[in-house]
C-alpha cells in the first residue's frame, strides 16, 4: 500500500530517543525490513568486530530474528568459533594482527611484503624441503560449526543434507605462476571431490568488466582471489561443514607458496541458485583503526594496518554472490583519542573509500550503519566524566554525518542503555533490574544478566569487550531494539506485527496524546492512522526484556552525569 508525501515525510523524521533525551538512532527507518530481507551484512571494524560469538556483531546472529541465515563468509584462521582454516600441514603460518610477525607475508623469500586488509587471516605455506603434508595429503580443513547458533533466534545455519555451496578464498604473490602452488584438490567428506587450477581457474571479476558466472581467468597478483568453480557441500551428521584442501601431486620440495584466505558457505536451491536470505561477512580484525578503512594506501611495514581501494575492490568482488542483493556496511569500533572534527574526517573518508568500492563493483543498493557501542572503561579515564565527554564528541560526529548523508544511518547502543558500564557495579547491575534484564531472552537461551552466572559483569577482564555469548548476544540484542523502534513505530501493541491491535490503539485514543501518537505530533489522528496501514504486518519480532514497559519508561536516574545536551549541535 502506498503512502502519501506527507506521511513519508513524518516518518523520516522520527527518532527513537531514551527517556527524551539524545536520539539513539537516526534514519534507521526502513532498516528492520532490509535486515529481514535479502541482505548482506558486512560488518567493518577492530578487535570489537572480529568474528567470535562473544563480540556484538557477529551475536546478531544469535539474538536478532533473522528469518534465513543463508551465507557466510568468514577468513582463514587456525582457532576461532566461524569459518576457519586448520591446518594439517607443516610448517603454517598466520597473517593477522595477532600473529608474532602480524602482516609480514611471503615470509620464506628474501623480500617479505606486508598484505593487511583484515579479513581475518591468511594462511601461509612455503613448500620447501621442511614442507610436510598432513595424512592423505590433506594441507588444511575448511570447517564452521554452527552448534552454537543452534541456540540462537534464528536456529542453526545448516540442517543435515542441506545443499550448499563453497568458494574458496585465496591471495596470489606477486608472481604467481611461477612462485605459487598450482593445483589443490578440494573435498567434501569425499563426496564431492574437485581439482582446481589456481593459476587458470580463477574467479572474473565484476568491475573489470568480466562475467564471472560464465568465464574462469588467469589468477591475479597480490589479490584475494576466489576459485572460479564453487564445490558441493553438504553438512554432515554431527560433523557440520567441513571442506578440505589437499594436494593434488606432492609439493614438498616445489618451493611454492599458498595462500587459503578464507570461504564462503551459502545454500542453493533445486536449480543451484543462491538461496536469499542474510549474507554475513566482514572486513575486521584485532588492533585496527578507524584511518585504516578510508586510507586508501596498501601496507608498507608488518605493523602498517592499512589497505587499498583497489584490495577492497578485489576481495568485495569476488566474495559478492549477487550484485543485486541489499548490502549494509555495520561500522563498528572502539572509540579512539579524537574530537569531533577527526572523528567525522575520518567516518567520512571511509565512508567515500566504501561507497567508490561498492560502486566499481556494481553493487546496486548500500546503507552505511555507523553504531555507537557499550559504554566500557575508557583508557586512563574509566568511566569518569571526562570520559563520556569523549564519547559524547564521537557521538555527535556519527549523527551529523548520518543527518547530512542520506546512505548513511546510526544507532547507538550507547544511549539506549544511558551510558550505563555493566561491569558488575552497583549502578550498573541496578539498571539491568529496573530495565527488566533478570530475563534475558534469546532463541532457546532464557538468561539471569544479575544474579545468574553472569553477576551483572558484561564485560571482559579489560572491561572492554562482552565477556560471553550471553552478554555479546544482550548489546546485539540492545541493537536490534533500536532498529525495530525505529523501524516499527506503529506496533503499539508491542508484538512484533501491525496489526488490527495497533489500529484500535489509534481509534481508542483518537484526538489524545499518548503512546498511540506514532508521529509524535501531539495528538493521535489520520497521519497516525495512515501509519498503522502504511507499515501493516509483519515487523522485527520482539523478545524480553524489550517487550516489558520497564525498559522503556524508567527514568536514568543511575547516570545523570551522562546526559546533557551533544558536544555539538
Amino acid at each position: 500500500m502506498g503512502v502519501s508525501i506527507a506521511t513519508s515525510i513524518t516518518l523520516a523524521l522520527i527518532s527513537t530517543t531514551v527517556n527524551g533525551s539524545e536520539p539513539t538512532s537516526v534514519g534507521l527507518e526502513n532498516m528492520a525490513q532490509i535486515l529481514r530481507g535479502d541482505v548482506r551484512l558486512i560488518v567493518m571494524g577492530d578487535s570489537m568486530s572480529v568474528p567470535m560469538w562473544r563480540r556484538v556483531p557477529m551475536a546478531t546472529m544469535l539474538a536478532w530474528p533473522i528469518p534465513k541465515i543463508s551465507s557466510l563468509c568468514g577468513g582463514a584462521p587456525q582457532y576461532g568459533e566461524f569459518i576457519r582454516a586448520i591446518a594439517w600441514c607443516s610448517p603454517s603460518e598466520s597473517i593477522l594482527w595477532s600473529d608474532s610477525e602480524k602482516y609480514k607475508i611471503l615470509r620464506s623469500s628474501s623480500t617479505p611484503q606486508s598484505y593487511a586488509l583484515p579479513v581475518r587471516a591468511i594462511r601461509e605455506v612455503y613448500t620447501d624441503e621442511n614442507f610436510n603434508s598432513g595424512g592423505s595429503g590433506i594441507l588444511f580443513k575448511f570447517t564452521f560449526d554452527d552448534s552454537v547458533m543452534h541456540s540462537g533466534l534464528s536456529g542453526s545455519f545448516a540442517e543435515d543434507g542441506d545443499q550448499l555451496r563453497f568458494r574458496m578464498l585465496y591471495w596470489a604473490s606477486p608472481d604467481p605462476l611461477n612462485t605459487s602452488v598450482q593445483e589443490v584438490q578440494l573435498r567434501d567428506f569425499d563426496t564431492h571431490v574437485a581439482t582446481i587450477d589456481l593459476h587458470h581457474q580463477a574467479r572474473c571479476y565484476w568491475h573489470l568488466g568480466e562475467n564471472p558466472t560464465t568465464n574462469i581467468c588467469d589468477v591475479m597478483p597480490l589479490h584475494i582471489n576466489a576459485t572460479s568453480l564453487d564445490i558441493p557441500a553438504i553438512r554432515q551428521l554431527n560433523d557440520g561443514l567441513e571442506v578440505v584442501i589437499k594436494e593434488a601431486s606432492p609439493l614438498t620440495g616445489t618451493n611454492k607458496y599458498l595462500h587459503p584466505a578464507g570461504g564462503i558457505y551459502y545454500h542453493v536451491d533445486e536449480s543451484d541458485e543462491r538461496v536469499p536470505g542474510f549474507y554475513y561477512s566482514f572486513l575486521a580484525d584485532d588492533g585496527w583503526s578507524f584511518y585504516g578503512f578510508g586510507s586508501d594506501a596498501a601496507a608498507e611495514d608488518p605493523e602498517d594496518r592499512r589497505f587499498s581501494e583497489d584490495q577492497f575492490v578485489h576481495w568485495l568482488d569476488v566474495t559478492t554472490l549477487d550484485r543485486d542483493q541489499q548490502v549494509v556496511f555495520l561500522w563498528y569500533f572502539a572509540l579512539e583519542w579524537l574530537h569531533y572534527d577527526d572523528v567525522r574526517q575520518f567516518i567520512e573518508e571511509m565512508i567515500e573509500q566504501t561507497d567508490n568500492v561498492a560502486n566499481s563493483v556494481g553493487i546496486t543498493n548500500w546503507t552505511h550503519m555507523l553504531v555507537m557501542p557499550h559504554m566500557y572503561k575508557f583508557g586512563s579515564l574509566g568511566d569518569s566524566p571526562e570520559a563520556h565527554v569523549w564519547w559524547r564528541e564521537t557521538r555527535d560526529a556519527m549523527v551529523s554525518v548520518a543527518i547530512e548523508r542520506p546512505n548513511v544511518t546510526f544507532a547507538s547502543i550507547y544511549d539506549a542503555t544511558d551510558g550505563v558500564l555493566f561491569d558488575g557495579s552497583s549502578d550498573g547491575n541496578a539498571w539491568l533490574l529496573d530495565h527488566g534484564c533478570d530475563v534475558f531472552e534469546y532463541g532457546l537461551n532464557t538468561v539471569d544478566l544479575v544474579a545468574g552466572e553472569l553477576g551483572g559483569d558484561l564485560l571482559d577482564n579489560s572491561v572492554l569487550h562482552p565477556v560471553s555469548n550471553d552478554s555479546a548476544a544482550f548489546f546485539a540484542a540492545v541493537l536490534g531494539d533500536i532498529i525495530r523502534e525505529a523501524g516499527c513505530p506503529a506496533d503499539i501493541v508491542e508484538n512484533g506485527i501491525i496489526d488490527v491491535n495497533d489500529l484500535l490503539s489509534v481509534i481508542g485514543n483518537w484526538g489524545k496524546q499518548g503512546e498511540s501518537d506514532i508521529n509524535q505530533d501531539g495528538l493521535v489522528n489520520v497521519e497516525d492512522l495512515l501509519l498503522v496501514i502504511a507499515t501493516w504486518g509483519d515487523c522485527w519480532p520482539v523478545q524480553a526484556p524489550f517487550n516489558t514497559p520497564a525498559f522503556r519508561t524508567m527514568p536514568s536516574e543511575h547516570s545523570p552525569s551522562l546526559r546533557g545536551s551533544p558536544v555539538h549541535s
